[in-house]
Formats: C-alpha cells, structure tokens, sequence
C-alpha cells in the first residue's frame, strides 16, 4: 500500500508550479515583444487573414483612407473596373 504523500514533497511540488506561472509570464512577455511591430525584422511575413480588404480602394478596411491610393480595377466587378 502506498503512503499519503509528505508535507515536503507537497512544498515541492507547489515550489513547481509557481516556477512554472513564473516561465508562463516570461513566455508571454517575450511573445508580446516579438508580436510588437516595432520589432518585427525586415520582409517578415504578416498574417491578415482576420482583416477585410477593399480591393477598390487598395486598403484594409480598419485603417485610415490613404488618398494617394486608389481606386483600383476590381476582379470581381463584371466590367472589371472600379468607379472613379
């Protein structure tokens, strides 16, 4: 039959699972660090796939209009171009 476990060996274990929130918080301290687009290296590839892009406007839909860009031919559009 086996022994309840120890005072000591429950310390320890304990001990265990605060070193790991520990290593959880440094984990997402150094994610955010490299998520942050301050550090992002040159030609890193971004994912968007979350964002909507107007392709008229040569934008993504959650950003500031850009006056210089645009309007674009649309692929969709049966005529194949964008109203000016």
């Amino acid at each position: 039959m086996s022994e309840p476990a120890s005072d000591e060996a429950t310390d320890t274990h304990h001990e265990t699972d605060r070193a790991s929130d520990q290593d959880l918080e440094a984990i997402e301290k150094e994610r955010q660090e490299r998520l942050d687009p301050d550090n992002r290296p040159d030609n890193a590839e971004v994912d968007n796939t979350d964002r909507d892009f107007d392709v008229v406007k040569g934008q993504f839909t959650d950003s500031e209009d850009d006056p210089d860009l645009g309007p674009f031919n649309d692929p969709e559009s049966e005529e194949g171009e964008a109203e000016a």
